[in-house]
């Protein structure tokens, strides 16, 4: 890729975002981010003590290593690192004692945050009444992390669960009377378990946002 004609020449200010974007990589000197990266040494740490400029195409190599934006490294453009996407908004919890969700609501939709330990396929739904006081409320977004086509390690947990009769559900997953069947717990007490179902995966329950 040749040099975008709308981004300056760096200098001692470029040099910073280099010796920036090396210590965010977690290597402690120039020596260092060199030899992992088999760079010439004169050449980088003239580079990073501001000595000599370097091109955008070299700033693309030096941002591919570090994980960094070559326009910021650059030029200064923009946010350091590319902002990862928000979470998937894939439905809501209805009211009721079966807890569904309906997946027609919002599709597609984005949460604007990602809290760093939730997987990047996790998916949001969003609580739709007060079926699930006092542990969820109306309005609160539930975070469900990665799936489990064997759901046995989620066993005593909240979960959002696919049976195999189609219907999606957010309950606590506990064993059926039988091995392949599972008893869906209710959040709120008021509502009977739904017992001895066959699920076809379960995601475990990760978090919420107001």
């Amino acid at each position: 890729m040749s040099p975008s004609p709308d981004l300056p020449s760096p200098h001692a200010a470029g040099a910073e975002r280099l010796r920036r974007a090396r210590r965010a990589k977690g290597l402690g000197s120039a020596a260092e981010a060199a030899r992992a990266n088999g760079w010439n040494l004169n050449t980088y740490a003239s580079n990073e003590n501001g000595n000599a400029s370097f091109s955008f195409r070299k700033a693309e190599d030096y941002a591919r290593a570090f994980g960094v934006r070559a326009e910021w490294l650059y030029a200064g453009k923009g946010p350091m690192k590319a902002r990862r996407p928000g979470l998937p908004v894939l439905g809501k919890v209805a009211a009721g004692a079966e807890a569904l969700f309906d997946d027609d609501y919002e599709m597609g939709a984005a949460a604007d945050w990602l809290d760093p330990m939730v997987p990047e396929d996790g998916i949001v739904l969003i609580v739709d009444g007060e079926s699930m006081m006092p542990r969820f409320r109306h309005g609160e977004h539930l975070i469900f992390g990665r799936r489990y086509d064997d759901p046995t390690p989620l066993i005593g947990h909240e979960v959002m669960a696919r049976l195999a009769d189609g219907r999606k559900m957010v309950k606590i997953l506990r064993r059926g009377a039988a091995p392949g069947l599972w008893t869906l717990e209710s959040i709120n007490t008021r509502f009977k378990p739904i017992e001895d179902v066959e699920l076809l995966w379960a995601l475990p329950f990760m978090g919420l946002r107001v």
